[in-house]
């Protein structure tokens, strides 16, 4: 019966011993991550204004003034 004993106490400390470890990840996560306010105000990015389509360039200049004559 002294098996039963030590089995569940073995049993108890894995079940708290991966809890902990669980814990630990999830706080390791959480801090990691930036916060909100303490972030620092970045400009917007390209891709939210779209993709640059076009450079207006002495070349495209010329390019499309041939067009239009």
């Amino acid at each position: 019966m002294s098996r039963d004993g030590e089995s569940q106490a073995g049993q108890a400390r894995r079940t708290f011993l991966a809890r902990m470890l669980a814990g630990l990840g999830t706080a390791a996560a959480l801090l990691s991550r930036p916060r909100r306010g303490r972030a620092a105000a970045q400009p917007e990015s390209v891709s939210a204004k779209g993709p640059i389509l076009y450079r207006r360039t002495a070349e495209a200049e010329r390019y499309y003034r041939t067009l239009y004559q």
